[in-house]
């Protein structure tokens, strides 16, 4: 890990630390609603594996009762930042915001090694740059090495964890989508106004089909939608691993960016950015900066489906399609936005498709940014636990809407030999009203 921790500057960076920040760590009535739902709690069954007992170490770390050691940190490190301790606790404390400050506080004073600072502090800047980065990556998928070393299983002799990373590999595209769409793209019939469509990484290289839907379908509703090449990611990775100067120099460039635009929203359609996106106006306060543009920005962030359920008004043709679906609630979207049912309000205008809820919905499937790479075992856990609880619905769809969720699940058919399709909501709205104007149009 390189030098040693500064646990002397560790403990006066804590030592500032206001816990009321985050709703009233004092009223912990210590009820226990929060263990139940914490998926870290569900898999190691002990105290300081929930949200009650981060909180307790970090207000303990803060009292000057505890020193900031690396068993601290990993501690910190074991959250899956879920936020569904958000949704459960009546007290309202903010568990998962106060382990992502402590994360902050613990990485300003670590050595930082060169890897992640490459990719936190340069790769990510430029989805361009990413994308070259993903070439090695591509070709070991073209070129048919991938399919061999899977066949064989080859790397598994090697090290158990590279054969995991390797396992967990999505199919990469061979193109972003910002290098095959308009940087503008006009309003289907009357414009009824401007929407920035804010691209995030993975779903620009991962899933660009998906985002070519939702861009599709943000101009069906009516609006001209501009996607801006130089914009950069949202910063979530930073937030998570506590880095926060590249984070605020990002969010502050894609707050200029759009606003620039002139745009009356700013749509995404990935659950984790916006989540971020929307927390810029209270993270970009402080240190002598102006929050006003922040604040603004944020307020006009709306999640795809949070716009579209709206924004598709009754003359939207939804054609038929007669599918057994269930939709898998991005921690992102449920817990931290808040946003629940227009998903659900969505998928139920469409004819013929049975929508079933999936037991224990709010769960986490364990993917939480790399978590599935850093905590693979755990990870492995909360994801069983979610396939079994899909497993009863009988859906031969997965719907979602957060790339990290799409990869998981995807790494799910493979592990656990799974019928399902897994797919973004914005995919399925868009078959359906592709079949409700082909029918149209030929009546």
């Amino acid at each position: 890990m390189g030098a040693a921790p500064d646990l002397s500057k560790r403990r006066e960076a804590f030592a500032t630390l206001d816990v009321h920040g985050y709703g009233d760590v004092l009223q912990c009535m210590r009820c226990g609603f929060c263990l139940p739902t914490c998926p870290t709690y569900r898999t190691d069954g002990v105290e300081t594996q929930s949200p009650r007992g981060r909180v307790a170490m970090i207000k303990a770390v803060v009292d000057g009762r505890m020193d900031p050691t690396e068993e601290f940190a990993e501690h910190m490190y074991h959250c899956l930042d879920c936020r569904n301790c958000h949704t459960v606790c009546p007290a309202g404390v903010k568990a998962g915001e106060l382990v992502l400050e402590a994360r902050h506080r613990i990485e300003e004073h670590r050595p930082q090694g060169v890897v992640k600072r490459f990719l936190l502090e340069y790769a990510i800047r430029d989805q361009r740059r990413l994308s070259r980065l993903l070439a090695p990556a591509r070709l070991y998928q073209r070129a048919g090495i991938q399919a061999l070393v899977r066949r064989y299983d080859l790397l598994k002799a090697v090290s158990a964890g590279l054969s995991h990373l390797e396992a967990i590999m999505p199919d990469i595209p061979p193109r972003p989508l910002t290098e095959t769409i308009p940087e503008e793209i006009p309003a289907g019939g009357k414009e009824r106004g401007r929407v920035g469509f804010f691209l995030g990484c993975a779903m620009n290289l991962l899933y660009p089909e998906a985002s070519r839907a939702t861009a599709g379908l943000l101009s069906r509703a009516g609006y001209t939608v501009v996607i801006p090449r130089a914009q950069q990611c949202c910063g979530a990775p930073n937030i998570e691993e506590g880095e926060r100067r590249t984070y605020r120099e990002m969010a502050a460039h894609n707050v200029d960016l759009f606003l620039g635009k002139r745009v009356d929203f700013v749509v995404t359609d990935c659950a984790a950015c916006g989540t971020e996106l929307k927390s810029y106006g209270t993270l970009l306060g402080g240190r002598g900066r102006n929050p006003g543009p922040a604040i603004g920005f944020s307020g006009k962030v709306r999640d795809v489906s949070e716009f579209l359920s709206r924004a598709l008004g009754p003359d939207v043709p939804f054609g038929p399609l007669e599918e057994d679906q269930c939709f898998h609630d991005p921690c992102h979207l449920c817990h931290a936005q808040g946003i629940t049912t227009p998903p659900r309000d969505l998928l139920r205008r469409v004819p013929g498709l049975r929508l079933s809820e999936v037991p224990d919905a709010g769960q986490c499937c364990g993917s939480a940014g790399v978590y599935n790479i850093t905590h693979a075992d755990r990870s492995m856990k909360i994801l069983a636990a979610k396939v079994e609880a899909i497993g009863k619905t009988g859906a031969r769809s997965v719907v979602s809407s957060n790339p990290g969720c799409l990869l998981q699940l995807e790494y799910a058919k493979r592990r656990f030999k799974t019928e399902w399709e897994v797919v973004h909501i914005s995919q399925i709205l868009q078959r359906s009203i592709a079949r409700g104007e082909e029918k149209g149009g030929s009546e």
